[in-house]
């Protein structure tokens, strides 16, 4: 009897066990699915640094810590009396080469025309030479001619001794003539080649010419670098923003590169916060999300899903307990899709909340 009813409560144990777990099991399947995650991080941003391009010493200080500024406003200015003393010498010199240039073309203008006129001249005198000892050859040849018919003649006496010797005179004063001709002939000849000389003459100075032309290059680059050194030394805001911090007092001495603001575009502001490891499968770009912060509760700031870690890291150490850091998570950005009036500023505690079931269509990175 006392087997049996161990027996009985036994099955009915069994019995009451698996209810309790068909019951377990039934209430999972209608619990609804969590349709939001929470956590919270901090606000950050893309922070720019200004840095100057040239060194010099500050001579004004344009904006501070907190102050909004827009895109080219005055942040800074430079100075150096030595870099304008070098850019002063710069524009002198690029100035006087350029008047160097100026006198040579000048000069190239009228040595060009002079040596044209030379040559013309000597071209003219050359034609009037030659046609005179041709000329004066074809006198002389007749000359000659006569002189000898005429010798002939009083040989015969057909003609006076006289006679002859006057066409014998004529002919040896013709040969006198040709010979003064063949000489003009080869003088004009050699003033001719003298005059292109001066082409030679302008082709060595069209040389210096260009010479003088790559000189005013150089200087008026010189020129223009030191200018541009000069305009550096005003220092702008690249975008429209906040700043940050400011490195540099008045009359403090910078070199190129070192900061001077650091700067963040409050229109484009994120809340970085960390998702567990096993949850991260639920988190996909453009997710709807939303950002509360302590200093505006009753405020609610939209945003969107916008980077997801591809590694997973462990918790940050900023996380309250070792318990939390120790475990694996990605990093997710929720990007703020407003900002009103600039309220929200990096560095802010604050709570987000992605919607799981929900995206922002047309969004992209």
């Amino acid at each position: 009897m006392a087997t049996k009813m161990r027996w009985i409560i036994w099955v009915v144990a069994v019995a009451v066990l698996a209810g309790a777990v068909i019951a377990v099991q039934l209430l999972i399947t209608r619990l609804p699915a969590a349709t939001a995650l929470d956590a919270s991080g901090r606000i950050e941003g893309r922070i720019t640094v200004v840095t100057p391009k040239t060194a010099g010493m500050v001579s004004a200080i344009d904006a501070e810590e907190g102050q909004s500024v827009t895109a080219g406003q005055a942040l800074l200015v430079l100075d150096d009396p030595a870099l304008r003393a070098r850019e002063t010498a710069a524009q002198e010199n690029s100035a006087a080469v350029i008047r160097r240039l100026q006198a040579a073309d000048q000069q190239l203008v009228m040595t060009d025309r002079q040596v044209q006129l030379q040559i013309e001249q000597a071209q003219a005198a050359l034609l009037e030479a030659g046609a005179r000892a041709e000329r004066s050859r074809a006198s002389a040849a007749q000359s000659e001619r006569d002189a000898e018919r005429a010798q002939d003649l009083a040989a015969r006496r057909f003609l006076s001794s006289q006679a002859a010797e006057s066409a014998e005179f004529k002919a040896v004063a013709e040969r006198s003539g040709r010979a003064e001709a063949e000489a003009a002939l080869t003088r004009a000849d050699r003033q001719l080649a003298l005059a292109r000389l001066g082409e030679r003459q302008l082709a060595v100075m069209r040389i210096e010419r260009e010479g003088l032309a790559r000189q005013v290059k150089q200087a008026e680059s010189l020129a223009a670098e030191q200018r541009s050194l000069i305009a550096d030394f005003a220092i702008t805001s690249p975008l429209a923003g906040t700043v940050l911090t400011r490195t540099v007092e008045l009359g403090e001495r910078v070199n190129p590169g070192a900061p001077l603001f650091t700067l963040v575009d409050l229109s484009k502001l994120y809340l970085k916060i960390y998702v567990p490891e096993p949850q991260i499968g639920k988190i996909t770009l453009n997710q709807r999300a939303e950002v509360r912060v302590d200093a505006y509760p009753e405020r609610v700031f939209p945003a969107r899903v916008s980077k997801i870690a591809s590694q997973a890291e462990f918790t940050p150490k900023n996380v309250e307990t070792r318990e939390e850091r120790v475990k694996l998570v990605f990093a997710v950005e929720l990007s703020l899709l407003e900002n009103p009036g600039g309220v929200l500023k990096p560095g802010m505690p604050a709570d987000g909340r992605v919607f799981l079931d929900s995206t922002i269509p047309g969004k992209g990175r």
